[in-house]
């Protein structure tokens, strides 16, 4: 074989392998730590929760489900948004799922308690607040990695 023969043949593989990888499942989760030892998790495109680690790569019951989409925190509070989830209609056969955005809850964590507040409606969130003393410059931001 010739130099360039080599070339191509290596450049084809190159291709390839990177054409099959970057559409595997798992390439693209993530984790994102918050205060109190909870963490945003990704474990698929639209399997974004919040939930306690419990150890270093290992995450404990969900303590707002599927699909985070927004949050704040300072030291005290973590804030989510969260849309539902539902089948997806093209696809018939399976259970993948996709965001449902009439399906729109709101979270309050209390760091210091532990306890978890939601799903509520953005009305019972913005009272909720209020009530708690909870800072109005804590502003939820759109999940991005």
């Amino acid at each position: 074989m010739g130099g360039t023969t080599i070339k191509k043949l290596t450049f084809s593989l190159l291709c390839m392998t990177f054409l099959l990888t970057s559409g595997c499942a798992g390439l693209g989760d993530y984790d994102i730590s918050l205060p109190g030892g909870y963490s945003v998790v990704r474990t698929s495109a639209h399997q974004v929760t919040i939930s306690r680690q419990v150890s270093e790569g290992v995450w404990g019951e969900r303590v707002v489900p599927a699909k985070v989409v927004q949050i704040a925190w300072d030291e005290r509070y973590i804030l989510a948004k969260q849309v539902g989830l539902m089948n997806d209609p093209m696809r018939t056969n399976s259970s993948y799922q996709i965001p449902d955005e009439s399906v729109v809850g709101y979270w309050i964590i209390d760091i210091q308690t532990d306890e978890t507040r939601g799903p509520m409606t953005e009305e019972d969130f913005a009272a909720r607040r209020k009530q708690d003393g909870i800072s109005d410059s804590l502003i939820l931001k759109t999940i991005q990695r």
